[in-house]
């Protein structure tokens, strides 16, 4: 009679051995899908921060050439030029070109009037999740 009431606790035991298996195969999947993620996101923007560093060092080639004499393309007394970043991304440059004649100082005389990161076109951002990838 006793033998009986024995094997009852063997399959509960075995039941929680299966339940924990899988939580950690199950919890281990999820850091893996993560860890992916995490890798192609730090990878885009890497990328995109080194085309943004590229079109700055762009950009401060082009003000030193202005503070150095090159004045082709003023139009107001403002020398602007456009870096492109990506298709859709471009750093546009206006310079004060008239500031250099009324300082006193001979170097670093202009004025950068802008400096920004202007968009061009639509964007549709990606708001999906790839929960089916």
């Amino acid at each position: 009679m006793n033998k009986a009431s024995g094997g009852s606790h063997i399959g509960s035991a075995s039941i929680l051995l299966i339940f924990t298996v899988l939580s950690i195969i199950s919890f281990a999947t999820l850091t893996l899908v993560n860890s992916k993620a995490d890798y192609n996101l730090s990878n885009n923007l890497t990328e995109r921060q080194k085309l943004y560093y590229e079109a700055c060092h762009k950009g401060n080639a082009f003000v030193a050439a202005v503070n150095s004499g090159y004045s082709s393309g003023i139009e107001d007394g403002i020398m602007k030029e456009s870096i492109p970043i990506t298709d859709n991304q471009s750093l546009d440059i206006a310079i004060d070109a008239n500031s250099a004649n009324n300082s006193s100082n001979s170097d670093n005389t202009l004025s950068i009037i802008q400096w920004q990161i202007v968009n061009h076109g639509d964007f549709n951002y990606d708001s999906t999740l790839p929960v089916l990838k």
